[in-house]
């Protein structure tokens, strides 16, 4: 498909849906190996792949000589801001050591010049404890640009929530909220680093109603003033990489309405929520150099860091 310094036999090509158990099964193999914990599942990677406007070459698979998947790669920038290109690699861990990596981060190098902007940046990932990949990103000329942590509370006795003055903390409704509750999340991100929040269409596929969206109304909260949607946080109540373990997939507060104490109630409420539900745990990620203060948020709500993961950038070189 493409001209790669690849061992005799091996071959990339465009990922399908029907690829999605393998390619789960990959993904946990790597992830297991690096951090002793799965992390995906096949209706997860099913989801992505079938997500709204995906270009099927931004996914390849690198195939081994019998015909097994050997390694994943994706690339993908948003529609409306090519400036920044996110690229994963992954090589299953009884092909490591020849090669295959670097070679397959070239060819999303490669990819990403095809739809980068002037000036654009390409980011790559790893666990911040994977000293070889460390070494890998540095030699092919990326820089290590952010820290992000996965927190983790264990649920111990009730803790009443706090109030806060004029704002209401409920259940989120799927019928009627579903519009505004995506508009405040992405009026809230627009501060942190990072690609551009999901669109609409996009984000309903990947937390509602697409197959890895694992959807429960009962673990959404939104904070509305005089009927108006201020905060948002949007949980889900299986968490792959550990058992009896809630994920907080998205939380934030619009800017105007910061510092009363909004995050820390639609967290301890759904604390109370992922209690109800006899799970013992919360987990979910943050920038740890997040501009809005929630690592100190998370760390007084008790949470603590488990394990962290690295963003690498370099400039993207344009096509000839």
């Amino acid at each position: 498909m493409r001209a790669l310094e690849l061992p005799e036999g091996f071959a990339v090509r465009v990922a399908t849906v029907d690829d999605s158990d393998a390619l789960a099964d990959l993904i946990n193999d790597v992830n297991v190996a690096e951090v002793g914990v799965p992390w995906t599942t096949a209706e997860e990677v099913r989801g992505d792949l079938t997500a709204p406007n995906r270009d099927p070459r931004n996914d390849l698979v690198l195939v081994d000589p019998g015909g097994a998947l050997a390694g994943y790669l994706n690339v993908s920038a948003d529609d409306d801001d090519p400036s920044m290109v996110n690229q994963i690699a992954w090589v299953r861990p009884n092909h490591w050591g020849v090669g295959l990596s670097s070679a397959l981060l070239r060819l999303g190098e490669r990819e990403a010049a095809r739809f980068a902007d002037a000036g654009a940046v390409l980011h790559v990932a790893c666990w911040a404890t994977n000293e070889s990949a460390q070494r890998l990103f540095a030699a092919l000329g990326y820089a290590r640009v952010r820290t992000f942590h996965q927190m983790r509370i264990e649920l111990g006795a009730r803790v009443d929530a706090v109030g806060t003055p004029g704002i209401e903390i409920r259940a989120f409704d799927p019928a009627g909220d579903a519009a505004s509750t995506h508009a405040a999340l992405a009026e809230a991100f627009e501060d942190h680093w990072g690609r551009p929040f999901d669109p609409y269409e996009l984000w309903v596929h990947q937390h509602i109603d697409g197959p890895g969206a694992d959807f429960d109304p009962q673990l959404w909260f939104v904070a509305v003033e005089d009927r108006e949607i201020v905060g948002a946080i949007c949980t889900r109540a299986h968490l792959t990489s550990a058992p009896d373990t809630a994920s907080v997939d998205l939380l934030a507060v619009r800017r105007q309405w910061r510092g009363r104490g909004i995050a820390r109630a639609l967290l301890q409420t759904t604390f109370e929520a992922v209690r109800g539900r006899g799970i013992g745990a919360v987990e979910l990620g943050v920038d740890s150099t997040n501009p809005t203060g929630a690592t100190h948020l998370y760390e007084g709500v008790g949470m603590r860091p488990i394990r962290s993961f690295e963003i690498w950038e370099k400039p993207i070189v344009p096509l000839a």
